[in-house]
């Protein structure tokens, strides 16, 4: 029997670490852990002895994105709630992407669409043992909304425009020479190696001064336009609602390929 999703926590002295445990998920977004992370993240943020955030997956994969399999089940997912479910995927985000502290990736496994979107918003990406990316979206005829924003700050449009409209996954060298990845290691015991020393380095700085360089590094980027959110939670509801969502979903949980995939 698949265990109940959760959020592990574990904080030392001025380090919080974040550990999405899906069970048998591949760590998705689903609502219970969206809302664990938003909770996490809220109480992180008002936390002034904290100085780095750690956030990284269980079961041998960061994070998979969106919950395919809860959009499906329950009969016809309406307008109205795949646009707020984009919403609270949104928020999480933009908190994960503003937090006044060093946030660090640790990216073991897949972190594909939402999970590559998570990544993106964090000032760090360490990759350990079968890190591999990919803005999966298109390809299950859905759209990387809410994330574009980050994926494009952190990579360019070339580059993401070239991730988001073949679906195609990469490696983690792959990563590392587009400016995705920071840091590559091999085993396990060289990935906690260098965590740890990033750790150190991230401790000899200040934590105010960090965070008020983070906020104003953050304000030279090109801001969100206001209703950006909204816009890209209406395009998510109608790629999730309209035919090739409802087709790709469809085809996700009964483990076949989409209508429209090249069967050659």
């Amino acid at each position: 029997m698949t265990a109940a999703p959760k959020l592990r926590t574990e904080r030392k002295g001025s380090l919080l670490t974040l550990t999405m445990d899906g069970g048998g998920t591949r760590n998705t977004l689903s609502e219970d852990m969206v809302a664990a992370l938003a909770d996490a993240l809220s109480r992180a943020a008002k936390d002034r002895t904290l100085q780095a955030l750690v956030l990284r997956g269980a079961n041998g994969s960061f994070c998979v994105g969106a919950d395919l399999k809860g959009l499906g089940q329950g009969g016809e997912i309406d307008f109205a709630a795949a646009a707020a479910l984009s919403r609270s995927g949104a928020d999480l985000f933009a908190q994960l992407a503003t937090l006044p502290l060093a946030v660090v990736a640790v990216v073991e496994g897949p972190a594909f669409a939402g999970g590559l979107g998570l990544a993106c918003c964090t000032d760090f990406v360490l990759c350990g043992p079968g890190a591999r990316f990919a803005l999966s979206e298109t390809a299950v005829g859905l759209v990387p909304a809410q994330i574009a924003p980050y994926v494009v700050a952190r990579l360019g449009l070339p580059v993401a425009r070239r991730l988001c409209l073949s679906a195609v996954a990469i490696s983690a060298e792959q990563a590392q020479a587009i400016g995705l990845a920071d840091q590559i290691y091999v085993t396990n015991d060289e990935l906690e190696a260098g965590l740890g020393a990033l750790l150190k380095a991230i401790r000899r700085c200040a934590p105010g001064a960090n965070a008020a360089t983070k906020a104003l590094l953050m304000s030279l980027g090109s801001a969100l336009r206001c209703d950006y959110v909204s816009h890209a939670a209406d395009i998510f509801a109608a790629a999730v609602t309209g035919p090739e969502g409802r087709e790709g979903i469809a085809a996700f949980l009964a483990k076949r390929k989409p209508g429209w995939a090249d069967t050659h």
